[in-house]
């Protein structure tokens, strides 16, 4: 009789902290998705996979290795601008990824090696989260229009907002190829409140999401704060201060923050005034996702719950439309901390990943 000896490779899995498209969602786009579009998922073990979906068979292409103690907490990526052929005709910009992880550098990686490019680092704190400013089109709504009469130029590069552990949000330029520091938004204050979380509401204004009950809203053409809004107290037996640990904006502008208390609040695009807010959650909102056409909100916790939310029209007439949530499902076996979305005409993928290691779409 033969005996076969075989060996396994143990192979440790390791959480899902970061997912990213290459691509904006658009309504313009007809096909069922792009040639070109990826899932980038970071890992706790500082690992990226890049994914292709390839029409919905979806396959790892690779993966890039990350450094000994290293975690990916944030990815995002930008389109360099177009450029021109011998011809005239235009060539889509070079597709770029960046990452940070509990470290006071940004990583740009290569997409082809797989190894860091460079990395962007100066004085100040230790990083926790990170926004690509949007491209041409990303900040029309679905019926065409701009928001605030902005409108975008396809020839400027998107720079990086990042929101620092001291309190301090920076800006990084990724213009001519490079990863340079540009300038820093806000120094901190005497009481530093980490910043949690930050997006776009046009190429203008940064939102932020911070560790001490509020979201704060910044020029960058000033560095000037416009706003600040206040969450208040946390419930009783739970600590005073709010987490804010999401915060997206819709198409109109109208802002979307998930926290703490397991609550998912809209406030007003110009006066910032909170509109509606759903306790939905039993635990912590770690991630949101929005829809392109601003009709669906989606909510992933500690819960495990990734939940839904839609706009109801009144019951009377001239009665204001409400968010109210759907339904909600638990598609993993742990804390969701990460969604992403990409949408066209024909497709609408949701992805999602957490402490249980698999990616779900």
């Amino acid at each position: 009789m033969e005996v076969h000896r075989c060996r396994f490779v143990p192979y440790p899995p390791s959480a899902i902290n970061a997912l990213a498209f290459s691509h904006s969602s658009s309504l313009t786009i007809s096909s069922k998705g792009l040639s070109t579009l990826r899932l980038a998922i970071g890992r706790a073990n500082g690992d990226i996979e890049i994914w292709n979906p390839l029409r919905g068979s979806w396959h790892q292409e690779s993966t890039f290795r990350g450094a000994k103690d290293r975690s990916i907490e944030g990815l995002v990526w930008t389109h360099d601008p177009e450029e021109k052929d011998k011809n005239g005709s235009n060539l889509p910009g070079k597709l770029r990824l960046f990452s940070i992880g509990y470290s006071t550098a940004v990583t740009e990686w290569d997409l082809s090696t797989g190894r860091p490019i460079r990395h962007a680092s100066a004085n100040y704190g230790e990083l926790w989260c990170m926004a690509a400013q949007p491209r041409e089109g990303s900040l029309k709504k679905h019926d065409g229009n701009t928001i605030n009469g902005i409108s975008e130029d396809a020839t400027r590069t998107q720079c990086l907002a990042v929101g620092c552990a001291d309190g301090s949000i920076v800006l990084l330029s990724t213009a001519d190829g490079d990863l340079t520091f540009q300038k820093t938004l806000t120094r901190p204050a005497k009481k530093k409140a980490r910043v949690l979380s930050i997006a776009w509401q046009n190429n203008n204004t940064v939102i932020t999401g911070h560790a001490d009950s509020t979201i704060r809203v910044f020029d960058i053409r000033n560095g000037q704060q416009i706003r600040s809004m206040s969450l208040g107290i946390g419930p009783e037996g739970a600590p005073k201060e709010i987490l804010v640990w999401s915060v997206k904006s819709m198409g109109d502008g109208t802002i979307v923050t998930g926290d703490s208390t397991g609550t998912i609040s809209f406030w007003d695009a110009k006066n910032y005034s909170r509109l509606q807010r759903i306790t939905s959650h039993k635990a912590d909102i770690l991630d949101l996702a929005v829809s392109i056409d601003d009709n669906s909100v989606f909510s992933g916790g500690m819960d495990r719950r990734t939940t839904l939310y839609r706009q109801s029209a009144g019951s009377r007439p001239g009665e204001k439309t409400r968010w109210v949530e759907i339904a909600h499902q638990r598609f993993h076996s742990h804390d969701v901390k990460a969604m992403a979305i990409f949408e066209t005409k024909r497709i609408s993928i949701l992805a999602s990943g957490g402490l249980d290691t698999a990616p779900i779409i």
